[in-house]
């Protein structure tokens, strides 16, 4: 008699792990409603609508212009739902062009109220200022019953930017960087730093990743630093920073600051700039 009744129970419990299993999984499917390329863009969604469950495709620390997109995550592209990208950054991964549903935040052709958007836009703070209210219209239709909620955040999160912009503009000040002039390892800030009138006077590594400096733009470059001592060598925590560290061997009184351009999947934006403010205040 004990037999068959612990046979019923493994029955049952194997029929209860199946049920489960499929509803976990169609759960998942169901409530991923954004994938994200880039950390930063994450950020953004958040910033408007905190509960998204949101999918973030480029890993901490991974390398933009190097990444593959796993099988998984193309298969996570093919079956969910809203892609928010920035063509501009995210634009080589080939994967991408097979989504169903996009939200291109920054296009390659995107010229608009006559910003000059470059490469990282999310790092300028008058560029997320812009596509913020095209962002929050279509999480207004992937989340009916937040519209009210999302608006009020919109209006606060505008606000909030122009505040990032001006401490940025006073840091800027405050710094001297307007005067001074950078040398940046690699154009990550570039969109920001000229909207702030900050002279970049050389990017040691070009748009195409791994194109890095000749010995004549290194020689170049610690020749700018050797007539202006105070020119703010400017690091990037995602690329290498060899040539920054050979020129501040080579001028010691040079100072280096180090900046991170993507943070994590999990890092608000506002958190983002304000860690890079704070960094080069250092």
């Amino acid at each position: 008699m004990v037999a068959p009744y612990q046979k019923k129970i493994k029955c049952f419990l194997y029929s209860l792990g199946f049920i489960l299993l499929n509803f976990s999984l169609s759960h998942t499917v169901k409530a991923a409603e954004i994938i994200t390329t880039l950390p930063p863009l994450a950020g953004l969604v958040h910033w408007l609508e905190p509960d998204a469950d949101v999918i973030c495709l480029l890993p901490a620390n991974a390398d933009p212009h190097h990444f593959q997109l796993s099988p998984r995550q193309i298969e996570i592209l093919q079956q969910r739902g809203l892609l928010i990208r920035s063509s501009r950054d995210d634009g080589h991964w080939p994967s991408l062009q097979h989504t169903r549903q996009e939200l291109d935040l920054w296009a390659i052709e995107s010229k608009k109220d006559n910003l000059k958007i470059a490469n990282h836009a999310w790092l300028n703070p008058k560029a997320v200022q812009i596509v913020l209210p095209k962002l929050a219209e279509k999480l207004k239709s992937i989340y009916p019953k937040h519209q009210a909620a999302i608006e009020q955040r919109l209006i606060l999160a505008l606000e909030e930017s122009e505040k990032v912009w001006q401490n940025w503009q006073q840091v800027s000040r405050v710094e001297a960087l307007n005067k001074s002039g950078v040398i940046m390892q690699h154009p990550s800030w570039t969109n920001l730093f000229q909207a702030l009138s900050i002279p970049i006077l050389s990017s040691l590594e070009s748009e195409q990743h791994g194109h890095e400096h000749g010995p004549r733009k290194l020689e170049k470059a610690l020749q700018l630093l050797q007539q202006r001592p105070s020119i703010r060598l400017i690091a990037d925590s995602n690329h290498s920073n060899r040539a920054l560290q050979w020129l501040q061997r080579h001028h010691s009184d040079s100072k280096i600051s180090m900046l991170d351009a993507l943070g994590s999947c999990d890092e608000s934006w506002v958190k983002l700039m304000q860690r890079n403010l704070e960094a080069l205040q250092r």
